[in-house]
């Protein structure tokens, strides 16, 4: 009897740890999110991350701090490239839907021709929840060695990567608002546990 007792906390055991190592890293990526890149990264690839600045339609410099407490989902696009025009209005969409306090998207133009260009280009898509941010030098795709356009990449609360997407998708179809939503929610959850470990 005893013996079967062990041999069922055993399998209960092993159970339960395979099941937290699936959904360690977040729900199964389905859909469009099949190309979401969670690979980890170096430290050295996380500090870049901290280190990039876009300007907004003001000329202000802004970076990941400016935007902490948020989940951030930052897109690089810019107005000579066919998906990047055709993605854009998902993401207007998608800002529409869960941008709060919780949660904005970035939408970074890359064009040299710089506010003006970009500009028409928000004005043709009728994009009326997102602001217009600008990084004419490239030097932020340079610094998250962007190589496809569109590239998407979304961070923590903290301004920590937490997957990279390279090409066009629906921002605002389920598989990415449910993964969204999952990231959203499991650091409403940290956040709460490290108050409480606080207190």
């Amino acid at each position: 009897m005893i013996k079967i007792l062990y041999n069922q906390c055993i399998i209960l055991l092993f159970t339960l740890i395979m099941v937290n190592n699936a959904f360690a890293n977040g729900p199964a990526l389905t859909g469009p999110m099949k190309k979401f890149d969670t690979t980890p990264l170096s430290e050295r690839e996380l500090a870049l991350d901290r280190e990039i600045t876009w300007r907004d339609k003001y000329n202000h410099i802004l970076s990941l701090d400016n935007f902490k407490g948020k989940v951030v989902l930052i897109n690089f696009w810019a107005t000579w490239c066919p998906p990047c025009v055709q993605e854009l209005p998902s993401i207007d969409r998608l800002q529409k839907k869960i941008g709060g306090d919780n949660f904005v998207a970035i939408a970074i133009s890359l064009d040299r021709g710089g506010k003006k260009i970009a500009e028409r280009m928000f004005k043709r898509l009728k994009l009326k929840n997102l602001s217009l941010y600008l990084d004419p030098t490239n030097a932020s795709a340079q610094k998250l060695n962007i190589r496809v356009m569109p590239t998407t990449i979304v961070f923590d609360r903290t301004g920590r990567r937490l997957g990279k997407l390279e090409g066009k998708i629906e921002w605002d179809e389920p598989e990415p608002v449910r993964l969204l939503k999952y990231y959203i929610n499991s650091t409403n959850r940290q956040n709460t546990k490290s108050v409480n470990m606080a207190n």
